[in-house]
């Protein structure tokens, strides 16, 4: 059903919402309807910033078990809708603290500071009245696992049409009878069956399916198709219009990045006081398990392999006088995270080889 709905659902807007701006071209011979899907680019830097530190206020529940999708901090654009988290419009969406948005307000809600995307024209958008997760605006970035689990699917949402739901999509089982699921993906680094770790990389944001534009769509759901539920639960002064919510799920209570090392690349290209044609070279990155590669550059300016896949180390280079050189290094940790770096210019001493 949490494939269905939002399909169904974008039948119903089409019918309902206002008219926003055109973004697609219509194939030849085809006439343009009274709505149509639009993109909306700037979808990324719309809202408040996620940024780990937040405090809801709220004390976790005995069943919290996840930290952010994500490393770094990152906007915010829609939020689950706990007046109506299954996609059906009613005018107004509700906040897990309890604050309301509603569009009778003619356009953006002033009083409201997240959930509400704005059309290109800056009016007021019901597509996420009714959302049944969060949606942050990532920009073709790593996406992880938000706890450990199995996954229960990677592939289209909908295998027959790729443009449809949430498009490249990933279900992580995490044997508690919840699930978490990760939308509009555009790289899929897990498969079906593989188990996965907290703070995992097991794809790339993306803006497949329905998005419109790059971003991540999260979602907490019951495995047994119970329905979606919201990770922050509920702390409104009044009583939750949804039913189904079972307390804040966020590890300490309010969202944290996993705690995992992130790869920080050192590398280091010193001539070397044995030999005047050798440059000392060492290379390392916090955390363990990591992968390196080293590449060597030259005076011909090409990045050739010079390690391979090697850990942390040193090693000794041995160059041409008079030439110059520099290294760059590649990691990749033991959840998928990357990073790289490079070295100062070494010239060694000495006159060049002539050529003959």
């Amino acid at each position: 059903m949490r494939i269905l709905v939002p399909t169904l659902t974008l039948l119903t807007l089409m019918l309902h919402a206002v008219p926003v701006l055109a973004a697609d071209a219509l194939p030849p011979g085809h006439q343009a309807g009274p709505y149509v899907r639009w993109s909306y680019p700037s979808q990324m830097t719309y809202g408040p910033i996620e940024n780990g530190t937040g405090n809801t206020g709220m004390a976790p529940a005995a069943g919290a078990f996840l930290t952010l999708p994500f490393m770094g901090p990152q906007y915010i654009t829609s939020i689950f809708d706990h007046c109506s988290p299954d996609y059906s419009i009613n005018g107004k969406t509700c906040r897990y603290d309890g604050v309301i948005a509603s569009s009778r307000v003619g356009g953006p809600d002033p009083t409201f500071d997240a959930g509400y995307a704005q059309t290109p024209g800056g009016q007021d958008y019901v597509y996420y009245d009714g959302h049944d997760g969060y949606d942050y605006g990532l920009y073709y970035e790593p996406v992880a696992a938000a706890a450990g689990g199995v996954v229960m699917l990677a592939g289209w949402a909908v295998p027959s049409c790729h443009t449809c739901s949430s498009g490249l999509t990933i279900e992580i089982n995490h044997s508690n009878g919840l699930m978490t699921y990760y939308g509009h993906l555009s790289r899929l680094d897990v498969s079906v069956g593989q188990p996965v770790r907290r703070g995992q990389v097991i794809a790339l944001s993306g803006s497949t399916g329905t998005a419109t534009g790059p971003h991540l769509h999260f979602g907490v759901y019951r495995v047994d198709g119970g329905g979606p539920i919201d990770p922050f639960g509920w702390s409104g002064s009044y009583p939750d219009p949804y039913s189904k919510d079972v307390g804040d799920l966020w590890l300490t209570g309010s969202p944290r990045y996993a705690n995992v090392p992130m790869p920080k690349v050192a590398i280091s290209a010193v001539q070397s006081q044995r030999d005047p044609t050798a440059i000392d070279v060492s290379w390392s990155s916090p955390g363990g398990s990591d992968a390196f590669v080293v590449y060597v550059v030259g005076p011909d300016g090409v990045f050739r392999n010079w390690t391979g896949r090697v850990a942390a180390g040193k090693k000794v280079f041995q160059g041409e006088a008079g030439q110059h050189y520099w290294f760059w290094a590649t990691v990749t940790t033991d959840l998928g995270w990357k990073d790289a770096n490079g070295s100062s210019v070494v010239r060694l001493p000495g006159a060049p080889r002539t050529q003959q």
